[in-house]
């Protein structure tokens, strides 16, 4: 059950760490940083206001399919087992990664529907996703172990690039996931000094909420039955996202700090 308080009050709990921080320091160097730390968060708090707009849209739409019965889940359990066969690749070798696509979409196609469908598989990946990433939001904020930070947002990243067929053939949204999966790999290899600075923090906080934004905004136009957005819809939609919570006209800015 995704339970977004969560992530809220762990979100609450970090922000209140960095302004007793930055109320003990005198150099505008580190109050600069900590002030980063801040927006950050805030910026990744925000995101939680999109996957609670996602999961309603979502909802709506799955009161269409019914997919409860113990026939459906055996059948959607089958095409999970099958996809998962699919032989794995580097997602830098883009012609294998191509090859794997063209596995996946042709299993799609010739999977025995009969008591589920590829949309019954959509949302259940909908959900899935939905939970991954607020239980990354609750550990972003609530750990101070960077480095695993780093490596559990390259998971998520690399489990959505393995299940991008599911909802449609879209390689800009893919280049765009492995560009972020491929940082997130790189920080994490990144020495302790800087894993253990607020700069690693800003790093992996700002790589989170760029990652679900990027899930929010792909889905959302599948839900709506839209084309899925291209490269440049997507940076549009995440920059526009990132500014409204820095000039303060997003819904959730927290105005106090």
């Amino acid at each position: 059950m995704c339970n977004f308080l969560t992530p809220a009050a762990a979100y609450l709990n970090r922000r209140n760490e960095l302004l007793a921080e930055r109320s003990v320091v005198a150099s505008s160097a580190e109050i600069h940083l900590i002030n980063k730390a801040l927006m950050a968060s805030e910026i990744a708090m925000s995101t939680l206001h999109e996957l609670e707009g996602l999961k309603t849209l979502q909802q709506r739409k799955a009161r269409l399919i019914d997919a409860e019965d113990e026939q459906s889940q055996s059948e959607l359990q089958r095409f999970e087992l099958a996809s998962n066969q699919l032989p794995q690749v580097d997602d830098s070798d883009s012609l294998a990664f191509g090859a794997y696509q063209s596995a996946f979409f042709e299993l799609i196609s010739r999977f025995n529907w009969q008591h589920a469908s590829l949309e019954m598989a959509q949302n259940e990946l909908f959900n899935t996703t939905l939970v991954l990433w607020l239980e990354t939001l609750e550990e972003l904020f609530a750990s101070a172990h960077r480095r695993l930070l780093f490596i559990r947002v390259e998971k998520m990243l690399a489990f959505s690039i393995g299940k991008m067929p599911v909802l449609g053939d879209a390689p800009d949204v893919c280049r765009l996931l492995v560009s972020a999966m491929q940082t997130s790999r790189q920080n994490a290899q990144g020495d302790e000094i800087y894993l253990q600075s607020l700069e690693s923090y800003t790093d992996v906080t700002n790589l989170c909420s760029r990652s679900i934004l990027i899930f929010c905004f792909t889905t959302e136009a599948l839900l709506r039955g839209k084309p899925l957005p291209d490269q440049a819809e997507l940076n549009a939609k995440i920059d526009t996202h990132f500014a409204s919570v820095v000039d303060g006209t997003h819904t959730l800015t927290d105005h106090r700090h």
